[in-house]
């Protein structure tokens, strides 16, 4: 009797069950969870356990990244970076004199 390997969840990676294409973002060991976001950008925690079935069944593979996959995640960098960006300008833009009503020796 031929016995199926699991394959383990990689940070990064993509994989396909049950006709879902997904990447791993997340492994917590301690919670016995493997959070994934699916192509559609939806995210969902998986089970070990679940993992684990699905390898033994045959129903989990590794699967190559779609199309435009990277693309959406650097766009989203680059969202984060010039949130930072505006963040800091708010931030120069304060000063001393705002802080005038401020009783420090109460």
């Amino acid at each position: 009797m031929s016995r199926l390997l699991c394959i383990d969840p990689i940070v990064g990676d993509w994989y396909a069950s049950h006709g879902q294409l997904f990447e791993v973002v997340a492994v917590d060991d301690d919670e016995r969870v493997i959070e994934i976001q699916h192509a559609d950008g939806n995210l969902e925690e998986i089970e070990q356990e679940d993992w684990i079935a699905r390898c033994r069944a045959g129903s989990l593979g590794q699967a190559e990244p779609p199309e435009g996959a990277r693309v959406a995640e650097d766009h989203d960098a680059e969202d984060e970076i010039a949130g930072n960006a505006n963040a800091v300008e708010e931030l120069h833009g304060l000063n001393a004199s705002q802080l005038d009503d401020l009783d420090l020796f109460d």
